[in-house]
Order: C-alpha cells, then sequence, then structure tokens
C-alpha cells in the first residue's frame, strides 16, 4: 500500500512533539535513592542522609569540675597562708648570754615555787623585773658586790619584752667580812622606773626608790611602801629569801651582751623592749613562765 508523502510528513512531525518533553525534562525520582536494588524481592532499603553539620561558634568547653551539680566537687584554688609574723633574732653562739637568760629562768622559777617566795600579786602588778643570779658580795672592811642578768618590761597589754642584759654593782663601808653570792630579783611598781632603767644606768634608792620588798604569798605590802617604793628588792642566799636594800647600787644596761646576743651593734635597751618576741627557745622559755605568775596587765 502506498502513503501519501503529506500523511507521512504530519506523523513524523507528531512523533517528534510526542517525544520531546521526554527529552528536555527527564523524570525525577520522587524519594530519596536507595542502596542496593533489592526493593523488589522484599529487602528492606535504607534511605541515605547526608550527615548534619552544627558548626560552633564562640563557645568552649567548660570543665566538669567548674560546673557543680548534684555529687560533684568543686576545686577551688587554696587561699594563701598568711605570712608568719616577725622575730627577732639572735646568736645562737652566745653561749654565756643564754646562760644568763637560763640561770635567771630558774632562779625566778624556783622563788615563786617556795611559799615566802614574790607574791603573785605583786608580780600582776609589775612594769618589770629584774633577775640577777649568783651576785658576789665581798666585804673586808671595804665592801662591794658586783652581778649580771636580765631586764624585762610589760606593755600595756600585760605581754613581757624581749630580755635586756644588766649588770649591778655597788660598794660599802663597815665592819664587814667574808663573800656571800646571793640572787637578787628587783621588781619595778612604776612605769617611770622603767624608763629610766631604759635609758642607761641609774642608781638605786637615787633615781629610783627601793625598798626591801614584802615576802610570802599572801604577804601584802604596808600603805607607805605602796606610795612610796618604786621598787622591791629581794635576795637569797644559802637557802635563805627576804627582802634587802640596796641603796646606792648602781645598775646598768650590759650594753656588750646586748650587741651579742642580738647580733646587732649599737642597738638599745629601748629597741630590745619594743622589738617584735625573740626566735631564741630561752627566752621563750622565760616569757610563758612570767605570762603564768604575772597573767595580769599592771595597774596604776
Amino acid at each position: 500500500m502506498k502513503i501519501p508523502a503529506r500523511l507521512l510528513t504530519a506523523s513524523v512531525i507528531i512523533t517528534l512533539c510526542l517525544a520531546a518533553p521526554v527529552v528536555a525534562a527527564p523524570s525525577q525520582p520522587d524519594t530519596a535513592p536507595t542502596m542496593g536494588g533489592e526493593g523488589a524481592k522484599g529487602i528492606d532499603t535504607v534511605p541515605v542522609r547526608e550527615p548534619s553539620v552544627v558548626e560552633e561558634i564562640g563557645t568552649k568547653a567548660v570543665p566538669a569540675t567548674t560546673a557543680p551539680g548534684a555529687g560533684d566537687t568543686i576545686q577551688t584554688t587554696p587561699a594563701t597562708p598568711p605570712p608568719p609574723p616577725p622575730s627577732t633574732p639572735f646568736n645562737i653562739k652566745a653561749v654565756d648570754e643564754i646562760s644568763r637568760i637560763n640561770a635567771a629562768t630558774e632562779v625566778i622559777q624556783e622563788i615563786t615555787g617556795i611559799p615566802e617566795g614574790i607574791s603573785p600579786e605583786l608580780l600582776r602588778n609589775a612594769y618589770g623585773i629584774v633577775i640577777i643570779p649568783g651576785t658576789i658580795k665581798l666585804g673586808f672592811f671595804f665592801g662591794g658586790q658586783y652581778g649580771s642578768g636580765i631586764a624585762m618590761t610589760r606593755g600595756e597589754d600585760g605581754a613581757w619584752s624581749n630580755p635586756s642584759f644588766v649588770y649591778i654593782a655597788g660598794g660599802s663601808f663597815g665592819l664587814q667580812f667574808g663573800a656571800v653570792s646571793s640572787d637578787i630579783i628587783l621588781v619595778f611598781k612604776t612605769r617611770k622606773s622603767v624608763m629610766g632603767l631604759a635609758k642607761g644606768n641609774f642608781t638605786l634608792g637615787g633615781d629610783a626608790a627601793v625598798a626591801a620588798g614584802p615576802v610570802g604569798r599572801r604577804a601584802v605590802a604596808a600603805t607607805d611602801w605602796q606610795l612610796k617604793a618604786e621598787i622591791y628588792s629581794y635576795a637569797r642566799s644559802r637557802g635563805l629569801f627576804a627582802g634587802i636594800s640596796l641603796d646606792g647600787s648602781v645598775l646598768a644596761i650590759d650594753t656588750n651582751a646586748n650587741e651579742n646576743f642580738y647580733a646587732k651593734p649599737d642597738i638599745s635597751a629601748n629597741e630590745i623592749f619594743g622589738s617584735p618576741p625573740s626566735s631564741s627557745p630561752s627566752v621563750d622559755r622565760l616569757k610563758n613562765f612570767l605570762g603564768k605568775s604575772a597573767s595580769a596587765p599592771p595597774m596604776q
């Protein structure tokens, strides 16, 4: 059968028009692509998805120890301990001075430990104390005495100062023979007398009124002594302890011993009395004992 040329041309045009959408726009699947090709066989397909990416902007990880929660422990920086209080150094090689402090400690311990010893009330009201162990007194018509020891003062808070080294010297004339060793204790009852001692040297009975002190734990000084005496003096020799008069004796600061013990040239008694506590164990022992014996501040 013979097809006319015009009809054949029209058929070709129709065919091309129908095929044009398929070429221009290929079909896209409605669902995401699947892995494998087994969907038609009953095997589940797993969709493939691109992982989500979350960008962290300007954030830092916080350690668990800094975020408190149930059962968490907060880590804190320990506080810096305060610096130790200042202390006055001493010369550990000052053997003679250390021995003098230890001897003074033994004397005050023994005297306050006997019934006829110094009254605790007297120590509680003291502004200062001088302890001179082993004072030697010699006599052959002319007599003299000499001894070295320590002096300490009390502050307004009742604390005892560092010890300053002192010596006592005196002379006498009369019918006297022999030698005797005595432990001498001077109790300062006024601030004025302590200030006089710190100046360097002064004469007992001249620059400060001195009286033989009352003895016994319950002894109370007489009214005239309380009003006039600035210093009470005591002496112990061969087991005998009693008040003693030291008028005319000179009490002076031992500057050489102070310089040697505190390892500081030209150190004055005022510097010693006003300086921080000494680091010497011997000084600590003496202070602790005096603190127990005279725990109350001085009374005016």
